[in-house]
């Protein structure tokens, strides 16, 4: 019916002497098929009838190398974003979704392709500060453990944190087995704030992190949702609706004046109120926090 509707409008155009311009095709495709992946495409497609948007699997993408100049690319993964960087000549523009700063930085060590616009994974320092501001008000000393990936983000952190009145107390964990040199850091500190570098939180990690941290009385903040049922305090996080969102409106621009990189503008809050409880936090409703980050945000 849609299909009929858009040749209909088509003949229309053609018979009033409007010019109709050629649609872009816009290929998404995934490092993993999954039916998720499959209705997201379906929700982006529903959500911009006037594009033509189809999912294409990773193992038939990567044998082209040939794309039409209106061809468009929403990769998701590290995977899709090595092979979009392999691809020689002029490739076409590119939104590349779940891969985090981290993650591009091991790749790219802080240059920026062209015609690829990345919307990270993880959430931005910002909003992890404002945060943890909003439920733990009262503290002042925030512990980060970094790596040599992540690193280049401590400028960053730092500088977010002084504008809070917070105080950066930093310790390079080279070694996520050793779980006791935590104590250099959380000697020093009152909450953890965690950055998404899967060389520092990672499944077998996770646990020591908070056993040590909870001895000392002490949280973690983020690094993302993901850790939060694992036993983190809490994290912002972006949803479907979100991403399809932020996407609808980069898609309905030309892709010359997409950025180099972005985070949805549109946000939740997740939170564990068994770890507040057991810490004594007060502050663990997510809707409620979500409205003072709003307008934290909306404030000048």
């Amino acid at each position: 019916m849609l299909k009929r509707a858009r040749l209909l409008l088509y003949a229309a155009c053609l018979l009033c002497g409007v010019s109709v311009p050629a649609a872009a095709q816009i290929i998404l495709s995934a490092e993993h098929d999954s039916v998720n992946v499959r209705r997201f495409t379906q929700t982006l497609a529903q959500a911009l009838p006037e594009l033509d948007i189809q999912y294409v699997a990773r193992t038939q993408l990567t044998t082209q190398t040939q794309f039409s100049a209106d061809t468009q690319l929403i990769l998701l993964g590290p995977a899709l974003l090595d092979w979009r960087l392999q691809l020689s000549g002029r490739p076409p523009a590119t939104l590349i979704l779940q891969v985090s700063r981290v993650q591009a930085y091991q790749r790219l060590a802080g240059q920026q392709p062209s015609q690829i616009t990345f919307l990270w994974s993880d959430p931005p320092l910002e909003r992890q500060v404002a945060l943890l501001k909003v439920m733990l008000p009262g503290l002042k000393n925030v512990g980060v453990l970094y790596g040599k990936h992540s690193a280049f983000l401590l400028p960053e952190m730092e500088h977010i944190l002084q504008t809070e009145n917070l105080t950066l107390h930093k310790y390079y964990w080279s070694n996520s087995h050793d779980a006791r040199s935590l104590n250099h850091l959380l000697e020093k500190t009152e909450v953890l704030l965690g950055i998404d570098d899967t060389t520092i939180y990672n499944p077998t990690t996770i646990k020591s992190i908070l056993l040590s941290s909870y001895a000392r009385k002490q949280t973690l903040i983020g690094p993302t949702a993901a850790f939060i049922k694992a036993g983190s305090l809490a994290s912002t996080y972006s949803d479907q609706n979100d991403w399809i969102h932020t996407l609808s409106r980069l898609l309905q621009m030309p892709s010359t004046t997409w950025p180099s990189s972005q985070y949805p503008s549109d946000f939740k809050v997740m939170s564990n109120r068994q770890v507040a409880r057991s810490l004594g936090i007060q502050k663990t409703r997510a809707s409620l926090i979500n409205t003072q980050l709003q307008q934290r945000r909306q404030t000048p």
